[in-house]
């Protein structure tokens, strides 16, 4: 078979995600890499003539009656951007493009150097050094940043930017390879960024400027074609500084902080700067709990029995501190290799009683202390070395809810031992239509171990309990979810947004290339399905 320039065939028949939690078989002969295209005049024309590979690669599929995925860093936990039939590796386009004033709507607002275009290959971590060596930042991220941009922003990683929302949220324009002759631009019409002059030296004429369509695409797994480029909305270089506390007492001051962002009442307790309007001492932008479920005091009584808190000021000049090369890095973190070991003891030996002995030994280790350090986005948000099987889910819940929450998995935790730990994050509301982090203020709870029986068992006992309350959840799409059916996800969503999405869906992909890019996942959550027209129940 004669492929374009820029495509090279996989000889691959199954591919492991990096937690290790599932292998997904492939159907032989259908996988390809999507590499930069050799001998093109510049890097303009080596991106028109990926969009047009990747345009042959649908064709190709339809042709043959298979489905397709673009993949990155194959970072998921679940089976969200999989499928049986062929993986499109997308990690080698990563050409990014500065924009001109020329290419830059007025209506905008800001300067050309608040934007900047990426290809979908690209790390966060390395658009993160890339934009510091240009005196920008990425304005958010999550904890750990191996994942390339596609993938973070299409299963919405979240961080805990409780001003700023999650990693989709700084998307303002996006390219979308959407059929074998069709690709569009899209924007919000409540935010229009760039001129014709930008699109068409990309090789764009179909621009759709539409809230509906563009929250839509936002966070959509690979469902809606392939994400050729991104336009994201950057900052001027800003430094973080991290107040942190390895044990603060669960007292009603903390409630509060956990219920609403207010934290006056745990200033002294972090050593807090005071409030200043010349905004010398920053400002609040990242806050988050770590938790040991085996060591927690929920009567407030015991400070040395709460969680670790961590919450970092936002600087636009960079303040005095520690400097961060030089942090005490944690002797264990959750990704090592001794996981691959405590796993097959839980799974075999008399796990109740060693649950609390193992996560009280590891806990301590597994928390970087940082208080009084400033660093980067880069700099605290570096990609993990990913080694043995982990395991991590991520429930989205109102913030309002969030000790509630937390005392009644507690609880859980009490009857039955969870192996590993809670971590709690913070994060402004997403206007992605199926984004999770879809509360005013969403508490991110993740429960992060081993990945174990035991473990699977926990997670579904707390979903379970969560129902049992009445207290709406999401989950994260990319994090351990099972059990995820179209029932459930409406209930999370609401049949509006659903149905709205499915719309989107239909609007931009055509029937042939909607099946193209249907997985399993999708059927289980009945997301290939037509919208439900107004009026008629489901």
């Amino acid at each position: 078979m004669s492929l374009p320039n820029g495509l090279e065939p996989l000889t691959i028949t199954s591919l492991t995600n990096r937690h290790e939690n599932f292998t997904q078989p492939l159907t032989s002969g259908a996988s390809f890499k999507l590499n930069i295209p050799t001998g093109m005049p510049d890097g303009r024309a080596a991106y028109r003539q990926s969009t047009a590979n990747c345009q042959w690669l649908i064709q190709h599929a339809i042709d043959q009656g298979l489905r397709l995925r673009a993949i990155g860093k194959n970072w998921s936990f679940t089976q969200v951007g999989v499928t049986n039939g062929g993986m499109i590796d997308t990690n080698a386009l990563t050409q990014t493009f500065r924009l001109r004033p020329s290419s830059v709507d007025p209506a905008y607002g800001k300067p050309a150097d608040s934007l900047f275009f990426t290809q979908c290959g690209n790390t966060v971590h390395t658009l993160e050094q890339l934009l510091e060596s240009m005196g920008k930042s990425i304005r958010v991220s999550g904890a750990s940043n191996g994942q390339t941009i596609a993938g973070a922003i299409s299963t919405g990683t979240h961080g805990a930017a409780f001003d700023l929302g999650a990693t989709q949220d700084m998307v303002v324009g996006m390219h979308l390879v959407c059929g074998p002759d069709r690709h569009v631009w899209l924007e919000r019409a409540s935010n229009p960024v760039t001129t014709r002059a930008f699109t068409e030296g990309l090789g764009i004429t179909d621009v759709r400027r539409s809230d509906e369509l563009f929250n839509a695409a936002l966070v959509s797994f690979g469902s809606f074609g392939i994400i050729h480029g991104l336009l994201l909305d950057v900052d001027n270089l800003f430094w973080l500084k991290s107040y942190s506390q390895k044990s603060v007492a669960y007292t009603p001051d903390l409630r509060k902080a956990m219920t609403s962002c207010d934290f006056s009442g745990i200033a002294d307790a972090l050593r807090l700067p005071p409030a200043d309007p010349t905004g010398a001492s920053g400002e609040p932008y990242h806050f988050q709990l770590i938790v040991n479920p085996h060591q927690f005091d929920t009567t407030g009584t015991n400070p040395d029995r709460g969680p670790f808190v961590r919450i970092l000021y936002k600087h636009t000049t960079k303040p005095a501190g520690l400097d961060f090369s030089t942090i005490n890095k944690p002797d264990f973190t959750y990704g090592d290799d001794t996981l691959g070991l405590i796993q097959t003891v839980l799974d075999k030996l008399r796990p109740r009683m060693l649950i609390p002995t193992l996560v009280n030994a590891l806990y301590p280790m597994a928390l970087e202390q940082t208080d009084g350090y400033v660093g980067t986005m880069r700099e605290f948000f570096a990609p993990t070395d990913i080694r043995g099987r982990a395991c991590s889910s991520a429930i989205g819940i109102d913030a309002r809810h969030s000790p509630q929450v937390l005392e009644a998995i507690i609880e859980l935790n009490r009857q039955t031992a969870f192996p590993g730990v809670m971590g709690l994050r913070w994060v402004k509301q997403t206007p992605a239509t199926l984004g999770f982090t879809r509360f005013p203020i969403t508490c991110v709870l993740e429960l992060d171990g081993i990945d174990s029986n035991l473990t699977n068992q926990f997670l579904q006992r707390s979903w379970a309990r969560l129902d049992q309350l009445g207290i709406p959840y999401t989950l994260h799409w990319g994090k351990i979810n099972y059990g995820l059916s179209e029932p459930l996800v409406r209930r999370m969503y609401g049949d509006a947004r659903i149905d709205a999405w499915l719309s989107a869906r239909q609007q931009l992909l055509d029937e042939p290339t909607r099946a193209v890019f249907t997985n399993e996942f999708m059927e289980r959550c009945g997301l290939d399905k037509p919208p439900v027209p107004a009026g008629i129940v489901a």
